[in-house]
């Protein structure tokens, strides 16, 4: 089968694939950030990790008509929502001349087809061979790159995508899911809110409803006051429109001056209305606090048993990637895995030992259940999981 026969079967197969019933499922985007910010503990959202896209290893890498969707991409958009998932996470970054692009790695070798740009070699992420520009050092202006498949066996049709594209995609296409941007600076986020509030999906509704920033509390501040004077956008004005969820990992410790000190800074990022969920990095858990942000779930929990109308906590699930079972790292070079990960207090406030959330049975029974979305790069596993165990009320967020 030739490549031009190869694509047109994965289109058709893509097609079929959007006429199940679960394809057929309309979401209300208002439904869904109203859910976040009152947890059912019957419901949990699942969010495709970088949409849903092929892996050299797992589950996504068996359907035809899923192996070679790449990561980041239209296409990967679209195929969540044929498959009756409610959530996407992209990656934003800025490219040299400031334009925001949807990119995880910071070099563009392993993802597209940079190479061609110079008249290169293509970049082997396990040899480290070939041309791996940074994205801030690339030549290129246009950005009339193609995305690599994820096993790394040739180019697709799929572009080099802008966070313009996506949110065109969601608006022609009519895909009806809400979108979580994982932003990892200031200067991206503020570019890439002025975009968004550009922007209405194909009912109408502003893209600031169904957009939220996903971002490390490393970079935008250890408490809310801290994010707020860094001038992203004006809680007095945009309060009610713009929509936050701070991510808090175990470093969070360290920089907040201790466990008593983080908890107190989650609780003032919890308290805001433009906060509508919380994400918690944990990897370890007993109710005895023996391991860091212990505090922080047991905290949640106790709220969430004795209040109504609690804020989502939101975790991630890695889900390997690589021919070797591991990781591509930021620069998307093989390999890396998550023994690397654990983090030590440099001030004698704990460490973490082993990192379970490959796990996601770990994930859902952590405090009785207290995650109630799942961001993951499995996320057909994750439904099926989720509905064996009864969390995946659908109705509470569809029309």
């Amino acid at each position: 089968m030739d490549i031009r026969t190869k694509r047109l079967a994965a289109m058709l197969l893509l097609t079929m694939v959007a006429a199940t019933p679960a394809a057929a499922q309309t979401y209300n985007t208002d439904k869904i950030g109203n859910l976040l910010k009152s947890a059912h503990r019957d419901m949990t959202i699942v969010c495709a990790h970088r949409g849903l896209h092929g892996t050299a290893v797992g589950t996504n890498s068996h359907a035809d008509w899923l192996r070679n969707i790449p990561e980041n991409s239209v296409a990967a958009i679209e195929a969540a929502a044929a498959n009756g998932i409610e959530c996407s996470e992209i990656d934003i970054r800025l490219d040299s001349i400031g334009n925001a692009v949807v990119l995880h790695d910071t070099n563009l070798g392993r993802t597209t087809n940079a190479y061609t740009a110079v008249n290169g070699q293509p970049y082997d992420p396990y040899t480290h061979a070939g041309y791996n520009p940074n994205i801030d050092a690339f030549p290129g202006q246009d950005w009339n790159l193609h995305l690599r498949y994820p096993n790394l066996s040739g180019y697709s049709d799929s572009r080099f995508t802008r966070l313009h594209d996506i949110l065109s995609a969601i608006r022609d296409k009519r895909l009806s899911m809400i979108l979580l941007l994982d932003v990892k600076d200031v200067p991206a986020a503020k570019v890439a809110w002025d975009i968004v509030k550009g922007y209405r999906n194909a009912w109408g509704t502003p893209a600031e409803r169904w957009v939220y920033f996903k971002m490390p509390v490393s970079a935008i501040g250890n408490d809310a006051a801290s994010f707020e004077q860094k001038g992203f956008f004006n809680p007095g004005t945009e309060g009610g429109r713009f929509r936050l969820i701070p991510v808090f990992g175990a470093d969070f410790i360290d920089a907040s001056g201790g466990p008593g000190n983080s908890l107190a800074n989650w609780r003032s990022y919890y308290a805001k209305d433009y906060v509508y969920a919380t994400e918690v990095r944990l990897k370890q858990y007993d109710n005895s606090l023996s391991y860091p942000l212990n505090n922080i779930i047991n905290s949640y929990y106790a709220m969430r048993t004795t209040q109504t109308n609690v804020k989502v906590l939101g975790a991630y699930q890695p889900v390997p990637e690589t021919r070797y079972n591991s990781y591509f790292a930021a620069d998307g070079h093989c390999c890396t895995d998550p023994r690397y990960w654990l983090w030590k207090s440099q001030h004698g406030w704990g460490q973490e030992t082993y990192d379970n959330r490959e796990n996601l049975n770990w994930i859902t029974s952590v405090a009785s259940g207290s995650f109630s979305y799942v961001i993951t790069d499995d996320p057909m596993t994750a439904i099926s999981t989720l509905r064996s165990q009864g969390r995946r009320n659908t109705s509470v967020i569809s029309n």
